[in-house]
């Protein structure tokens, strides 16, 4: 188990230190940020202040080490456009982000397993069907696609709720809704391959040979043998959820932790797009990282197979 959890430990390391050094190299790459900084016909003594004030008259080895310095410190700079720290900005979206992230967690879990369950009980009829057939649609569907629909939809023809912003619940309705969408498929789709996985063991047919009623049968022994996997699944997809959150709150606007990389990457804005990418990483990687380690405590045969 040691082995495992420290080669898990380190891939995680390995992984974030290759964002890290990738981030910033490709922000550099990705043109200069006085160009978008600084109006049109400035003169060049102001514009070369401007640069010296930021550090991007070193050499480039330079900057990625005060850039490392400064990771490991917890200061992450100031931005070029607001001129404040990174670290305040995102403290200010912060709560944003998670809010959505929340709404569009509760409603993966609250109505998909419900309805895995029960396209699995109903699975020779219409019922699981359609079931299956809304799974696939929110699996298939890209975010960007449900989430135009929806604005067109429910904002500029029925007018039921507001296009962007975060002010509300209700603001917050749609993008939680197209957030939630590819991981309330998955876990209908494992929590009904799971349960009629379980239901074809011998230990369920004992427990209908006893008399048990069916909803303690499923209830009781069926559910809580299934919940592995899904709880697997719920896992990865939270670490999915995070890498989507920036394009979804880019669409609707939320003042979020998302459409603050956006933009940033649209400005050039160095700091804050590093800062973002590298957070959302840690996310991903740490989320996968407990997943592994949790699936490998509930299973031991993942600890011998892996490698």
């Amino acid at each position: 188990m040691l082995d495992y959890l420290a080669r898990r430990i380190l891939g995680a390391a390995a992984t974030l230190a290759t964002v890290v050094a990738a981030v910033f190299f490709a922000t550099r790459l990705s043109g200069n940020a006085m160009d978008y900084l600084l109006p049109p016909g400035i003169d060049l003594e102001t514009k070369a202040a401007m640069v010296a004030r930021f550090g991007l008259d070193q050499p480039l080895w330079v900057q990625f080490g005060n850039f490392i310095g400064g990771l490991f410190q917890g200061d992450m700079g100031l931005s070029l456009y607001e001129r404040r720290p990174v670290t305040a900005i995102y403290a200010e979206r912060l709560p944003n982000t998670l809010e959505l992230f929340a709404y569009a967690l509760t409603l993966s879990v609250v109505v998909g397993l419900p309805l895995g369950v029960a396209a699995a009980l109903q699975r020779k009829n219409t019922i699981g069907s359609a079931i299956m057939g809304v799974a696939f649609l929110g699996y298939a569907t890209p975010n960007f696609v449900l989430a135009i629909v929806m604005i067109l939809v429910f904002s500029f023809k029925l007018h039921w709720l507001p296009s962007s912003g975060s002010a509300t619940p209700l603001h917050l309705l749609m993008p939680a809704i197209v957030l939630a969408a590819p991981m309330l498929a998955e876990i209908i789709r494992f929590s009904r391959n799971a349960l009629l996985d379980v239901m074809s063991q011998d230990y369920l047919r004992t427990a209908r040979a006893k008399g048990l009623p069916e909803r303690l049968v499923i209830g009781k022994h069926a559910l809580r043998n299934a919940a592995i996997p899904v709880v697997t699944v719920i896992g990865l997809q939270v670490a999915g959820m995070v890498a989507r959150c920036v394009l979804v709150e880019a669409v609707f606007a939320t003042k979020g932790i998302g459409d603050l990389v956006v933009f940033a990457a649209i400005g050039r804005d160095y700091p804050v797009l590093q800062f973002g990418v590298i957070l959302i990483a840690a996310l991903v990687v740490t989320v996968s990282l407990i997943v592994d380690l949790l699936y490998a405590l509930i299973d031991p045969r993942v600890k011998v197979t892996s490698s």
